[in-house]
């Protein structure tokens, strides 16, 4: 199956920075239709043109010299493909290749592994980029193609989530024991590896559980954050973020005759998701005009 017709579960791995943070905002989000865009599909071609030259390199039996070929020029073919998609794909290949080589043994390979996650999320699943497990280890490894945010794997929960979907996986072959956890991210020239113990991982999932279980009911406390609101689509109507951005924006006390640069600074901190709240607010708004709805005290203009 291609990357953009897979199936997303409703606690995504990949959403947990939100719905861990913000249990409701999973249901919430539910109203609203997934949307997509050129970056988006733009990582989607680069992740399928990743995972091609890993089976080549490691299933050579199943995907052979031709079908590598027949497959790669059909990629070159989408409308969005970039000659320098070839180029990044190598490196995050080198990368696995030099990790694998360098070990004492010879790991056990997984590419685009679906991960069961039920033992902590309710119909919970996601899928691993690639997971190599070998001795006592388990390593996951994610490739991301954007460049707009850099992201680090210490304590990412999505790479904890897949880190304990592929324990979970092979713990009955393998004596696991450590967890290692890398994101690869070449369009920005970051790697970020971090590695923890078997007993921190299975507490993060104990956490898990009961945010779980309170998000996958809708139920909890609405926490706006910046991180978590970023990608949210309920974004710009969320009455949660909306009043704490209101809050922050007028409720900031009495203003004295003259400002500190300290509290200038500190100011200017509060307000930054402020200006981002107020751009996705005017972007729905503007969309509800142009649909012919009313705003009242705003038209669309051209």
């Amino acid at each position: 199956m291609g990357h953009a017709e897979r199936a997303h579960a409703l606690l995504s791995a990949s959403g947990a920075h939100r719905w861990l943070v913000c249990t409701p905002s999973a249901r919430l989000e539910e109203s609203f239709p997934e949307t997509t865009s050129s970056a988006a599909e733009e990582g989607t071609l680069a992740h399928e043109l990743a995972e091609l030259k890993l089976r080549h390199y490691f299933y050579t039996t199943d995907v052979g010299k031709q079908k590598y070929s027949r497959r790669l020029n059909k990629l070159k073919k989408e409308d969005l493909w970039q000659d320098e998609m070839d180029r990044y794909t190598e490196d995050y290949l080198d990368y696995i290749k030099c990790t694998a080589l360098n070990l004492k043994v010879q790991p056990y390979v997984e590419i685009e592994k679906k991960l069961d996650l039920t033992e902590w999320i309710p119909e919970g699943f996601g899928t691993s980029d690639c997971t190599l497990v070998y001795s006592d280890t388990v390593h996951v490894i994610d490739f991301k193609y954007g460049k707009g945010v850099q992201v680090d794997a210490e304590k990412n929960p999505q790479m904890m989530l897949y880190a304990l979907g592929a324990y979970a996986a092979y713990r009955m072959l393998y004596p696991v024991k450590k967890v290692k956890m890398t994101i690869f991210q070449p369009r920005i020239d970051h790697v970020s590896e971090w590695e923890c113990s078997l007993d921190e991982l299975l507490a993060f999932g104990e956490e898990v559980k009961s945010k779980a279980a309170l998000a996958i009911d809708g139920k909890g406390e609405y926490r706006p954050d910046e991180k978590a609101c970023r990608f949210c689509r309920a974004k710009a109507q969320c009455r949660a973020r909306s009043d704490f951005n209101v809050k922050k924006a007028f409720n900031i006390g009495e203003m004295p005759p003259l400002i500190s640069p300290g509290e200038a600074g500190k100011r200017l901190l509060e307000l930054q998701d402020v200006v981002k709240y107020q751009k996705d607010l005017q972007e729905w708004a503007l969309s509800e005009c142009l649909a012919g709805n009313e705003v009242p005290g705003w038209k669309a203009v051209e």
